[in-house]
């Protein structure tokens, strides 16, 4: 888990005043890149790749995220990447599709992310973050990039994007799947005959 300073600017209907500016720290358990693109009644949702992530021991995770409309979603019509096994910087590559109507427009799209101990068969969630599904589909707000893995409480309602000078790697990957040296992919497993 991390500790970061978030600075927001003041509302344009704020009184006066000598900062413009306010700050508090909030605690972030990794980050997650996605790519979220409205298309013709469609809410399609790419989770690319995450970094920093470790579980509860500091140690890297048996990673996968779950993504769902919320409220009245529950956990089994949720839609869930493959796992990633024991890595910090697991990389996904999938995308997934969801109908919006127009009940759906005062749901949030909540993004999760869970360390799988295969030991027990229990997952404990690493973070999560939300978005307002009316104002992804109407197109004024992008949602591309990456994004702070927060507290169940916070990121049940919120999302905070990662400032352009946080980022500690370079590398781009794309829902097409380009290479990225320091990531682990998910791997199809195999059964013997």
């Amino acid at each position: 888990m991390s500790c970061h300073r978030v600075h927001l600017r003041k509302p344009p209907c704020s009184p006066p005043g000598p900062s413009s500016l306010s700050s508090f720290f909030v605690h972030t358990h990794g980050q997650l890149k996605l790519s979220v693109i409205p298309e013709d009644g469609l809410l399609n949702v790419c989770v690319l790749e995450a970094r920093d992530v470790a579980g509860a021991s500091d140690l890297p995770c048996d990673s996968y995220v779950k993504v769902g409309l919320v409220p009245d979603s529950g956990p089994g019509n949720r839609l869930k990447t493959n796992m990633v096994h024991s890595c910090k910087n697991p990389i996904f590559l999938q995308t997934f599709s969801f109908v919006v109507s127009d009940n759906e427009l005062q749901k949030r799209l909540l993004v999760t992310m869970w360390d799988s101990d295969l030991h027990t068969r229990t997952s404990q969630l690493l973070g999560c973050m939300s978005f307002g599904v009316r104002s992804i589909m109407a197109q004024d707000k992008e949602v591309k990039g990456w994004y702070f893995l927060l507290s169940e409480g916070l990121g049940r309602s919120k999302h905070l994007e990662v400032p352009p000078h946080h980022h500690r790697y370079h590398h781009k990957v794309s829902c097409t799947g380009e290479y990225h040296p320091q990531g682990c992919y998910s791997v199809p497993s195999m059964r013997a005959a």
